[in-house]
């Protein structure tokens, strides 16, 4: 037995509707169970009982024993003083509040069926407990569950955009820099590309955007991956260029031995990437007023339609020639850099300013994206939810990661319809 249990009973009505009997005799019914409360206080509040006749409002208090009111120190606590019921598996002890004034106090009653299949659920020794469930809960309540959870991930990325912005004075295009950076990273060198962009002040970054070979020996350069003893033309020109550059704005280089190098792809090695950023900032040096003004996933793909300079077409890395090649941004890419990028940028404008329609355009432009495809969503797909589009899958991904592994069933529709609709087998 778990308080987070009688949480989940009480929250969805799932005790029995009985009148209920209190130590001094009087009779109450349950109107309301209330509110959640996630803060400090009381589990709910808002809470509505008939006591004698009398209706009361007020917040409400649930303990797996009534002596943990004492454990808990609720006693001594005003904020507690308003608790108009106190919710218990087991009433061991009579509890007051710090005025001494005695809390009225019922045991729950409710189907232990509930109880047997909650306990089972909790010995299921898998990552996504409801797999062999799934395909017997209605759509319609897979479909609310995931249009809650691309909120709540949309909403968590937003307030990690507010933490950037907060430490560049408020400055979206700025922000919005550090931002893609990460997004070019594609999660194995993201660290080093947030550190990158954070290296170059913006209105270098924007002076020197509008001719490429000077924007991209700047990143080049800042990223500590150029050095004076490359032996093809190119990279030396580079390397010339980021030295006037470094002493004109005063720069400082990045240690190029924190890039990740080792068991990656060619496509993904740190020069190729840094070159492509340099290409997509050269097309779009005010990224972030152009990126508002994408309506559909079509002037996405335009929008991102961009290749590294010519030098990278018969190379992957610098002074090594390879098969011609140019590196143009793939599919795969652009849908990654879009979830990444794009959709959570326009959704945390949305919501800083509120503005529903910067919201809804982000959300919208995931629906018309097509659904990524990992080992994650693989094994969604496999439990027979499949994504129809890039919300969906974004979607999966928030459940696996910020739910299943933390196994919050309670918290879960899935879990509540198995409970509920008595979908389980055991």
């Amino acid at each position: 037995m778990s308080e987070e249990f009688l949480y989940y009973i009480w929250q969805h009505h799932l005790f029995d509707q009985q009148v209920y009997t209190l130590r001094d005799g009087e009779r109450m019914e349950i109107v309301s169970p209330g509110m959640r409360n996630v803060d400090e206080g009381p589990d709910f509040y808002n809470t509505r009982v008939k006591i004698g006749g009398t209706l009361w409002v007020g917040n409400c208090e649930i303990h797996v024993f009534s002596s943990d009111w004492y454990k808990h120190e609720h006693h001594l606590n005003p904020l507690f003083d308003n608790v108009i019921l106190h919710v218990v598996y087991k009433n061991d002890q009579p509890t007051v509040n710090s005025k001494g004034i005695e809390v009225p106090t019922i045991e729950l009653s409710f189907d232990v069926e509930l109880l047997k299949i909650y306990q089972h659920y909790n010995s299921i020794q898998s990552d996504i407990r409801c797999k062999d469930y799934l395909r017997k809960v209605e759509p319609v309540y897979i479909t609310s569950l995931l249009s809650k959870v691309i909120a709540e991930r949309l909403i968590e990325r937003a307030q990690l955009i507010r933490r950037i912005l907060d430490s560049n004075h408020n400055d979206w295009e700025s922000c919005a820099m550090i931002w893609l950076g990460k997004a070019f990273g594609f999660k194995v060198n993201e660290t080093p590309f947030e550190m990158l962009m954070r290296s170059v002040p913006m209105p270098v970054l924007q002076r020197t955007a509008y001719q490429l070979p000077a924007l991209e020996a700047l990143l080049l350069g800042q990223a500590g991956l150029l050095h004076e003893n490359f032996q093809e033309e190119y990279p030396q020109q580079l390397y010339r260029e980021y030295n006037f550059l470094r002493k004109k704005y005063n720069l400082t280089p990045m240690d190029g031995h924190i890039w990740k190098k080792m068991r990656i792809r060619p496509a993904n090695f740190p020069a190729v990437r840094v070159a492509q950023l340099a290409a997509f900032i050269h097309k779009h040096p005010a990224f972030f007023q152009q990126l508002l003004e994408i309506k559909t996933s079509k002037e996405v793909f335009s929008f991102f339609n961009v290749t590294a300079s010519a030098y990278w077409d018969n190379h992957y890395q610098f002074d090594v020639l390879s098969k011609h090649f140019p590196k143009k941004l793939s599919r795969s890419s652009v849908l990654l850099l879009t979830i990444n990028t794009l959709v959570p940028l326009m959704f945390a404008y949305g919501h800083e300013k509120d503005k529903d329609e910067f919201r809804e355009q982000a959300i919208r432009i995931l629906e018309e994206m097509e659904a990524e495809q990992n080992t994650i969503i693989q094994k969604w797909t496999t439990y027979g939810l499949v994504p129809r589009n890039a919300s969906e899958s974004q979607a999966l991904l928030q459940l696996y990661h910020k739910h299943c592994l933390l196994h919050r069933c309670l918290q879960c529709e899935v879990f509540n319809q198995i409970m509920t609709k008595k979908l389980y087998a055991f």
